[in-house]
This record gives C-alpha cells, structure tokens and sequence, in this order.
C-alpha cells in the first residue's frame, strides 16, 4: 500500500507544521481519509499545505531531523480492506 504525506504550515491548519501520514491504496482514497478527519476549511480545498506520495516527499527533506517547521508526523490514517469470501447459495 502506498504511503502519502499531507503537510501543514504554519497559521489556520489542523496542526502547526509536520504532517499526517496516509497510507492508502491511491491518492484519492488517501484524500478521501483525509477529509474525514480534517474537513475542507473552504469547499474543494484540502485542509493543509500540500501533499506528497512517498518519494515526492523524501525529496522535499521535511523528514529530516529539522522537520517542517519544526514538526514532525503528527498522526497516522490507514486505509485496510478485508475481503470475506462466504459460500454462495446451496
């Protein structure tokens, strides 16, 4: 499953700095969990600063011992889907 990294600035976030791991099978799934935690502040903008998959994000040394702003991972969202497999009709 694919990890995305949603992050915040400094003023009118959930939280100063840092950022909120996802871990979800894609990036709409990943902003979908998001949004149930931390609703649009303004319609059709998520609430943070930007947003990376895993690779964009080591890039951007955020997850350095500096951080963002400071801040490191503040929470963890997992998306998991189990799939039960039932006998049909006899």
């Amino acid at each position: 499953m694919a990890k995305f990294y949603f992050t915040y600035g400094t003023d009118g976030f959930p939280y100063y700095g840092g950022w909120t791991e996802i871990e979800a099978p894609n990036v709409y799934a990943a902003t979908s969990a998001f949004r149930a935690y931390h609703p649009d502040r303004y319609v059709g903008l998520l609430n943070c600063s930007d947003y990376y998959t895993e690779r964009e994000f080591e890039k951007t040394g955020m997850n350095g011992p500096e951080g963002n702003f400071g801040n490191h991972c503040h929470e963890r969202i997992t998306i998991t889907r189990t799939i039960i497999e039932r006998e049909g009709p006899k």
